[in-house]
Parts: C-alpha cells; structure tokens; sequence
C-alpha cells in the first residue's frame, strides 16, 4: 500500500496536491471554454476545490511539524510584506500597460496595505492571502487545544460545519422545498446570528483543521483509494445538483456555482482529492517527482503571477485559440502559464531580496 512519499523531509503527497490545485486555481481563472459543454461545466466544478485543498495541505503541515512563536509570527510577516511587494508589482505592471495609475493616495495606501482594490487592476484573488492571513493569526490558538483535547478541535469543526456547510445546504434545501410547494422559504440564515465566529474567512478554519485530521488518519488508518474516488465522485455530483438548482443547467453557460466554497459537496470533494493523493506511487514516476518538486513547491511564486500573465497572454495568444475553446484548450493554456510562471519563480529565487518574493 502507498502512502505519504518524503523527500528531503517534504511529503511529496502534499506538494502534488498544492500543484495540483494551482493547476485548477489557473484554470478557473482563465476559462476559455465552450457554454454548451457539460464537461467543461465538471471541470470548472472541480476547479471549486482548488483552495479547499490548498487550507488543507496547510492544516496538515501546521499541525504536524515544529513549532515556535518567532517563526510564527516571521512567517506571519513576510506573508503580508510579500503580497504588499506583489501589489507593488502589479501596480507598476498594469500601470505600464495603460491602466490609470490611482486617483488618491487614500486608494493607494488602501489598495497595498489594506487589502483593498482599485479599478483596472486584477487583484481580486488576492482575498486568498487575508483568508491565510487570518487563518494563520488563528492557528496558534487551534494549536493549543489540539494540543489539550483533540475533542476541543472536533467541537471546534462542528461549528464551522453546521454555520457554514450545513447552513448553506439547509438554505437551498429549503428554497427548493418552499418553490415546490408555491410558498415563500423560511429564512434559515437567520440561525446564523448565534454563529460565534461569524467572521469573513471562518469556513476556511474547518479545511485547515480538517487537513491535520486527515493527515494524521493517512497514517494512522489509510482510506482505501476506491472510498477517496467515491467521495470525489459524490462531491463533484452533488455540486452539479447544486449548479443545476441555482442556474437550471448542467451546461457551463458563463455561469459559476455561486458560494462554491461553502457546500458540503465541496468539502466531500476536497478531502476525497486529499485522500487518493496519499495513494499515488510517486517513487515509480520521476514525472510525477518533478511535477511535485517543481509546481508544487512554486506555487505562491505561481498564485502572484498567473493573474498578470493571463492579462497579458489572453489577448496576445489565446484569442487565436477561441473556435477550439473547451476544457482541453484551457487546461494547455493553463500548463503553459503555469510553465511560465515556474521559469520566472526558477530565475527570482536566485536574486537577492526578489527572492523573499517567492517564498
């Protein structure tokens, strides 16, 4: 049987599972894909688990490897100075480009250091990084009642299940049901006011302590990879259902699973992939070595610059491709991105201070 390959201290499972998901992270991003296509709806569908999986892989690294406060709050540190520097980047970049430089120094200093956004500038992914930033101010604190009572972390992911996943499921359920009977719903999301951690990025606490459970249950009692396909499958149909309710298609159609982050099939799904990555024969491959190697222990160089570079490629190169456009298409456009991206992370590492940008 299969499991966690290490190398140099690194489980391979893991850094396969981070490229992994920044493969789908970029192809999300860029869907060049055919409306009619319902495939090309399941790969779009599949892409939702993308950041699922990255707070789990997070989660299982935290929980199982040496901790102190000074490295904590460094790392803490440089997460934020990296994304300022990044945002930095971007501003020279698409100012560069033609985009209006910001109006006020208000919006600037909003724009680099608070998170915030200005017009004309493809930044919106960044809410990832204040999603880590604030799963990362969290965890300590999971940490210590880990550390006390693992039945501290079960209580803890109950919650979280029950206001975020179970809620939302709840809320559609209920939709559907008042819809059939000609009724007006019940406004379920009301139970949401006793949420006791009703911050922004609270669901993204459940993966992270979801991740150190399943890491540790990888080692401890490994899931058979047929029940880790089974809860792909089910999670990846149940989304489908979900998308069918929402919009009335199982076509792509431009339309996205609104909330895709939030639905019990989504979580089914994430941790599924998390799972069958355990199960796959990394020592027989060397491809699959230096996919890990390479993409997976990229990806925050990859996450900063895919956004510029399908800004700058879209128009230039993929426009040319748009008759072929479906999930085949997107997934070499995606590759190639990724590719790039890779060579440029390749080349920063080895220059002083640029280097901490990649890191």
């Amino acid at each position: 049987m299969d499991g966690p390959v290490l190398n140099k201290s690194r489980d391979l499972s893991l850094d396969f599972l981070k490229g992994f998901s920044m493969v789908l992270v970029v192809f999300f991003h860029n869907l060049q894909l055919n409306p009619a296509s319902v495939l090309d709806n399941i790969f779009v569908l599949l892409a939702n688990t993308a950041v699922p999986v990255f707070f789990l892989v997070s989660g299982a690294l935290f929980f199982h490897r040496p901790f102190t406060w000074k490295n904590h709050a460094r790392h803490i540190l440089q997460f934020y100075l990296a994304m300022i520097g990044w945002k930095g980047i971007y501003l020279a970049a698409y100012c560069s480009l033609g985009v209006p430089f910001p109006a006020s120094k208000r919006d600037l200093l909003t724009y680099l250091f608070l998170f915030g956004e200005v017009g004309g500038i493809p930044s919106g992914h960044m809410w990832f990084i204040a999603a880590m930033l604030t799963v990362l101010l969290t965890a300590p604190v999971l940490r210590a009642c880990m550390g006390q009572d693992k039945k501290l972390i079960l209580y803890l992911m109950g919650i979280f299940f029950v206001f975020n996943q179970l809620l939302a499921d709840v809320n559609l359920f209920n939709a559907l049901l008042a819809r059939m009977a000609g009724k007006g719903a019940w406004e379920v999301s009301a139970f949401g006011e006793v949420n006791p951690f009703s911050f922004r990025y609270s669901n993204y606490l459940l993966y992270y302590m979801l991740g150190a459970y399943l890491q540790e249950k990888k080692g401890r009692q490994p899931t058979p990879a047929w029940k880790s396909v089974v809860m792909v499958a089910v999670g990846l149909f149940g989304l489908m259902i979900v998308k069918y309710l929402q919009s009335g298609t199982f076509r792509w159609q431009g339309l996205h699973l609104s909330s895709g982050y939030y639905w019990t099939s989504t979580l089914l799904a994430a941790s599924g992939i998390f799972l069958l990555a355990g199960k796959i024969p990394f020592g027989k491959s060397r491809l699959l070595r230096g996919f890990c190697q390479i993409v997976g222990a990229s990806t925050l160089g990859i996450f900063y610059l895919h956004m510029p570079l399908i800004y700058v490629l879209a128009p230039a190169l993929f426009v040319r491709f748009a008759p072929l456009n479906g999930w085949a298409v997107n997934l070499m456009e995606s590759l190639l991105i990724v590719a790039v991206s890779c060579l440029i992370v390749w080349v920063g590492r080895k220059l002083p201070v640029i280097r901490r940008l990649f890191s």
